[in-house]
């Protein structure tokens, strides 16, 4: 049966259509066709890159690295465009890769956890110093894996991103959890873990993180993972935390690739902005089905893929 269902906190609607659904196994991602030419995230050419930012070694190699993107979103350059009926600035910030691996064939998923722990290391090295920029007020991490999710180069990586400005989904999922914790005394997302964990929408858990299927699930195979312990961003983690998180994340993203042969996904960390008091999550969205005309025309995403059996299929009951 069909539900119309609200997102936990967000005045965010999806319909859950069980009665136009598919078996996980009929999501199965048809491999895209690759161009063969120079990589330009390869070991030997670092020379074709911008100058590198930051890098973490082991036994004398980089395992991961970053620099600014190449053609990027942001400027350096400060000031208004225009302000009256148009409104518009130069949209000053950063914009860096980071290339997750030197292995050219490895995708993120397929690397240890130990690998995936000093990626997410590096990206915390990168936040300290981004934030020391006062102009900036967000740091959006992301990945786009597929054609189908916004890349366009092979190689494993993810991006980062410094703006002026506090995303508006960022500002309300801030506001919602804000006048959450006004209602109810505690915070959100500490609520959605501990009860969803217990649900038929727990997927995984270990001592210091859990990963669920959101019951408002806008995609297919969707899943939040979500530190047990309250914290505002990812440079507060301690070290157990990074490797608990890393161990969710390689776990989800291991099951992800193996069932339904490497499909295209965004994630994308939610940090508190500085002074607010949001629960730090990771939203990850595999991309294999297309929003159309209902969706954009009202904002309310069919899903196809009841967020049950998808906790079901990462949990290799189906």
């Amino acid at each position: 049966m069909n539900e119309l269902r609200k997102d936990y906190i967000l005045d965010r609607w999806v319909i859950i259509a069980e009665d136009r659904g598919k078996r996980p196994q009929q999501f199965v991602h048809r491999a895209e066709k690759v161009e063969k030419g120079i990589c330009y995230f390869c070991p030997g050419n670092e020379n074709m890159t911008p100058p590198e930012i930051a890098r973490i070694e082991r036994n004398g190699r980089w395992i991961v690295r970053s620099f600014p993107n190449k053609f990027p979103a942001t400027s350096r350059k400060k000031g208004k465009i225009r302000e009256n009926f148009l409104k518009s600035f130069y949209p000053y910030g950063t914009h860096e890769v980071v290339v997750e691996t030197p292995e050219h064939d490895k995708n993120l998923g397929d690397l240890d956890k130990e690998h995936i722990s000093l990626l997410l290391q590096l990206y915390i090295k990168r936040l300290r110093e981004i934030k020391e920029d006062k102009s900036i007020k967000y740091v959006l991490i992301f990945k786009n894996k597929g054609g189908n999710a916004g890349t366009s180069l092979e190689h494993s990586h993810s991006q980062i991103i410094g703006l002026p400005i506090i995303p508006k989904l960022v500002q309300d999922e801030v506001l919602a959890a804000e006048e959450y914790r006004r209602r109810n005394g505690n915070c959100p997302f500490c609520k959605i873990w501990k009860r969803e964990i217990k649900t038929e929408r727990g997927i995984f858990e270990n001592e210091h993180t859990v990963a669920i299927a959101p019951f408002a699930s806008r995609f297919p195979f969707e899943v939040w993972l979500i530190p047990k312990r309250h914290m505002n961003s990812l440079e507060e983690m301690k070290n157990e935390e990074i490797n608990s998180f890393a161990e969710i994340l390689q776990k989800i993203l291991s099951r992800l690739n193996s069932s339904l042969n490497y499909p295209p996904y965004n994630f994308y960390l939610h940090l508190s902005p500085e002074g607010e008091d949001l629960h730090f999550h990771l939203e990850l969205t595999p991309r294999l089905t297309k929003w159309a005309g209902f969706e954009l025309g009202s904002g309310i995403i069919i899903n196809v893929m009841p967020p049950e059996m998808a906790a079901e299929h990462y949990r290799g009951k189906n």
